[in-house]
């Protein structure tokens, strides 16, 4: 992830630190149940209300808004194909944590007619205290009829009409007209997620593996204009959603460490995220970069800064927008453990609970450190491992 957070990518500390303490807030106050921060919605003033195909569609966009969007069940204001073929129907629910519906009021910057569909072009945001906006996300859905009445659509099956598609045995890979499909890379990442799903004794499933040179084009694929932490430098990226779909940000076909998290997290739900990340990353690298090369990073870094405890792990963030200690390091516990006891070892230690007691606990049982002796073993490994 990459994301799980999975929902936010690497933003800067500041930024984090804001959306955390939105978070709580909506969380406190009961979010949209609480009329201080129900989800109101506003329009652009140019928007012409007097259309009678307009006004509908405006009702449709505040009853689904008002409806729960975040709850899983049959939502009256979305289309019935896209319910009937996805648990998580609508793809953008999940895009930030708890919800992309958590509680930010909206403000519909356009509906346009498009191809034969209703655009609604939706701005999440709040004024802060001095004044100035603060945008989450601007989000694109679609709207036609359904039986006469209108209904809501994912953007996302619309707009990779204009994309190439390849399936590759369980693999859908969609990508831009620009890229050169690469058959034995997307080989290598059907064999990967086969012998990944044999080992942790899960069954494969078909999923969709969305790739693009920059980030930003799959995030417009999907309907999303602007996301917080959007621009900078473009970099490897990847994201999913944890259910059925990859998205993958320079990093052509053959991302392994988001497959890991939509073939195995849902079949392991008690582990905590270190142990989650940690196996992704062992296994498939992030930012597409492999674990060693994240090692080496890591343990030049640490070499500089002997002030920071590794006894207290869990309390570490990221490096800097490249490497997370939650992957590094939670990558080396994991190739330790499973070079100690093979995959049955990995297995039970995905089982081992979701606290931070119990992750220091399960590395006392599966490598016999402890939390006082992780500062000095890990440098030490960090150290061996970089040479390697």
């Amino acid at each position: 992830m990459e994301r799980h957070i999975h929902l936010i990518p690497l933003f800067p500390m500041k930024m984090i630190r804001n959306i955390l303490i939105l978070c709580i807030i909506f969380s406190l106050t009961g979010g949209l149940k609480d009329p201080m921060f129900a989800q109101k919605i506003t329009y652009n003033y140019l928007i012409d209300t007097s259309n009678i195909d307009t006004k509908q569609i405006m009702n449709l966009f505040e009853s689904y808004i008002h409806s729960k969007p975040d709850s899983l069940y049959d939502n009256p204001y979305w289309n019935s194909d896209e319910k009937h073929q996805y648990k998580h129907f609508d793809f953008l629910e999940s895009e930030f944590q708890p919800s992309l519906y958590m509680g930010f009021p909206v403000h519909v910057l356009s509906i346009k007619l498009k191809n034969g569909l209703y655009e609604i072009k939706a701005q999440f945001s709040y004024c802060q205290s001095d004044g100035t906006p603060y945008v989450l996300c601007i989000a694109n859905y679609y709207a036609m009829k359904e039986n006469g009445l209108y209904k809501l659509y994912n953007a996302l099956p619309i707009n990779r009409k204009n994309w190439l598609h390849t399936k590759i045995r369980q693999i859908d890979f969609y990508y831009p007209p620009y890229h050169v499909f690469d058959t034995l890379k997307a080989q290598a990442l059907n064999d990967f997620a086969n012998d990944l799903c044999n080992n942790l004794n899960v069954k494969v499933i078909p999923f969709e593996y969305y790739m693009a040179d920059d980030f930003d084009e799959i995030q417009n694929l999907r309907g999303i204009d602007y996301y917080i932490g959007m621009g900078g430098e473009v970099k490897p990226t990847g994201r999913s959603n944890n259910y059925d779909k990859v998205y993958a940000g320079g990093m052509d076909e053959n991302y392994f460490h988001e497959v890991f998290h939509i073939l195995i997290d849902p079949h392991y739900p008690d582990k905590h995220q270190w142990i989650s990340e940690g196996m992704a990353t062992w296994l498939g690298g992030s930012r597409g970069e492999s674990l060693q090369w994240h090692i080496i990073r890591t343990d030049e870094y640490l070499k500089k800064h002997p002030e920071i405890n590794l006894n207290d792990l869990l309390t570490l963030k990221t490096i800097d927008k490249y490497t997370d200690y939650r992957y590094v390091l939670g990558g080396i516990i994991v190739k330790k453990i499973y070079e100690k006891g093979g995959w049955n070892s990995i297995i039970a230690f995905m089982k081992t609970g979701k606290s931070d007691e119990n992750y220091y606990k399960a590395i006392e049982t599966y490598l016999g450190v402890k939390k006082k002796d992780l500062n000095t073993y890990l440098r030490k490994e960090l150290e061996t491992s970089s040479k390697q």
